[in-house]
This record gives structure tokens, sequence and C-alpha cells, in this order.
């Protein structure tokens, strides 16, 4: 399910997106889910982490720029619209990494070409992203390069998640999702912990493997020769590209 929020002070303008939002996601069979606020701030406290977000720029209090930066500060894969009535905020929204900017008046056709655009990246993204379910069973898109390493948690059928800016507690069982990862480069070093190959600083054999964020994941004896071979394929690939 993908968590769109819409945040301007004019209520028709919210109608109107929240009603085109629901018309292409139907048509594209993309399970969705709406979320609408006049007030920057409300929306920064609901901390609810969306997946797109269309964001007026002259809004109370905070305008949409200073609300933006802040969102980027928590979250940097959240896809930012910028809905303004002024000319050449571009600057001002490349420098939060939006997504898209959209002039008031607008016109309808506009969100639904901004929909389409990122649902199709969504989908040209898949092959290098893996699905989790989060503690409340909405689905979680991680990039396989942002995931250091994955370690069951402390409760039955739930897993870590450690990624480069951070860590999600899944629900799962481990041997489960390192059969889901056989597509790309990880490795099952210890039976309680999945690693990126590409996330790896260094190792000690037979001992252990240390991750680019410092944290040791233990190496189990039987599993080091292919462990070895593994991470010197992906060695000479990285050097051959």
């Amino acid at each position: 399910m993908y968590r769109i929020a819409i945040c301007d002070v004019d209520e028709e303008t919210i109608k109107n997106i929240s009603e085109v939002i629901t018309e292409v996601s139907d048509k594209l069979n993309q399970d969705v889910q709406i979320f609408t606020y006049t007030n920057g701030q409300e929306m920064l406290n609901s901390n609810i982490r969306y997946n797109l977000i269309f964001l007026e720029v002259d809004l109370p209090e905070k305008n949409g720029i200073t609300i933006a930066k802040e969102i980027r500060e928590k979250d940097h894969r959240a896809q930012i619209v910028f809905v303004t009535n002024y000319e050449n905020y571009w600057k001002k929204a490349y420098r939060v990494h939006a997504f898209d900017y959209i002039q008031k008046p607008f016109m309808l056709n506009d969100i639904k070409r901004v929909l389409i655009d990122y649902y199709q990246m969504i989908n040209n993204q898949q092959s290098d992203v893996v699905s989790f379910k989060d503690l409340n069973n909405d689905e979680l898109m991680i990039p396989t390069n942002e995931i250091i390493y994955i370690s069951c948690g402390v409760k039955k059928r739930q897993v870590i998640v450690i990624a480069k800016n951070e860590d999600y507690i899944c629900k799962g069982i481990i041997n489960e999702i390192y059969t889901k990862l056989n597509n790309f480069d990880f490795f099952m070093p210890h039976r309680s912990h999945i690693i990126n190959l590409s996330q790896v600083k260094s190792y000690k054999r037979n001992d252990k493997i240390l991750m680019v964020n410092d944290d040791e994941i233990p190496l189990s004896k039987g599993r080091t020769n292919e462990f070895e071979e593994k991470i010197s394929r992906v060695m000479h690939e990285r050097v051959t590209i």
C-alpha cells in the first residue's frame, strides 16, 4: 500500500488532488491510502512515513520548503511534489530533491502525469527492491543497495533490517527472506544473519565479518569457504565494472 499525503491551505485543491489520486490509482491497480492536511506542522507531527507528498509551498507558520527540509532529515525516500502559485521555485525544490513541481492554477492532467511518472518509477525499480511487511502489516519497499544486513529479531517471526539510514523491524522468517534475496548479492554467514556482500568492510576467517557500519557479524566455520568464494566474485565484478 502506498501512503500519499496532500498538504494545502485550499480545501478545493485537496479535494481535486484526492479525486485524481483515487482515479489513477484504481486504473493502475495501485492500493493507496490518502492523508490530507492544511498545516505542514500537523503533517510532520503525524509521524507517518509517506511514499508521495503533494506539498503547497505557501503554508502558514512554516512554508513548504521548510517542511520539506524537515521531512528530508527523517526520510530520504519520500517523494515530494511542490504545488505553488509562484514561479521559479524549482531551484529551491531541487535542493530538497523534489520529485516534481506543479504550478497553480494546475490542470488535473498535471496531477495525473505526476502520479503516472511516480508509479512508473516504482515499477522500474522493482527488480532492485525487496518488499517486507512491517509490524502493522504494511508493505515496505527497500532498495537492495540500502540494506547492510538482516538479523533475526527478538521475537519469533520477526527480523531487523539494518539499512544505511534507518533500521526496520519486520515480519518474516530469516530463511524465507534469504530465499527471496537469491537473485541479489546476499549471503548467510550465520543462521541468524543475512549480509549484503557489497557492504562488507573486512573479515576474519572462521570468526567474524565487519560491515561498513562497523557492526560485526559472526562467520560460521562451515560457511567460510563459500563466503570467500562469493565475496571474491563480488569484488571482482566491482573492479571489472
